[in-house]
């Protein structure tokens, strides 16, 4: 059984149990998340969130969060959602390129939110079963302080290949 499987599982019975099974995945499998403080705080089938705290390690010069680690967070959750829909025991995925428009300074912890349109995640899953290829798509995540104010916005182009 692939370790996403055992997470789906868990997840019918406890949702927070799931979130810290994906929490230490994450972590396991990118040391970066770990020493950052990523936690996955909700998984759906149409969103993912996760939030990395305003600490001394992820704290910059002007005591606001460092942009490696709100990009970081970011595609962490991107990927978290993308895992769950397209399982690395089936497919390949790797971000080609990314853009980023930051609104304000992220003062407080702050928590990413990928909910891409279903139609785009469809779309996806169409291409891949037409070419057995290869395909990809941009994933939409905005990242938020504790307020809820939107601190940044972005979009990771991810490239998919089968197996």
């Amino acid at each position: 059984m692939f370790a996403l499987e055992l997470v789906e599982k868990v997840r019918r019975v406890s949702p927070g149990a799931a979130n810290a099974l994906t929490t230490l995945a994450v972590k396991n499998i990118v040391p970066l998340a770990a020493a950052m403080g990523y936690r996955v705080d909700e998984v759906t089938d149409a969103r993912v969130k996760a939030t990395v705290p305003l600490d001394r390690k992820t704290k910059n010069h002007v005591g606001s969060v460092y942009l490696g680690a709100q990009v970081t967070v970011m595609e962490l959750t991107m990927g978290v959602m993308l895992f769950r829909r397209f399982p690395p025991s089936q497919y390949k995925m790797l971000v080609n390129r990314m853009e980023v428009a930051f609104h304000a300074k992220a003062k407080t912890a702050v928590s990413a939110v990928c909910e891409p349109p279903e139609e785009l995640l469809a779309k996806l899953a169409s291409e891949l079963r037409a070419t057995g290829d290869k395909a990809e798509a941009w994933i939409p995540v905005r990242l938020l302080g504790t307020d809820g104010q939107c601190v940044a916005e972005s979009r990771f182009l991810a490239v998919f290949k089968r197996g």
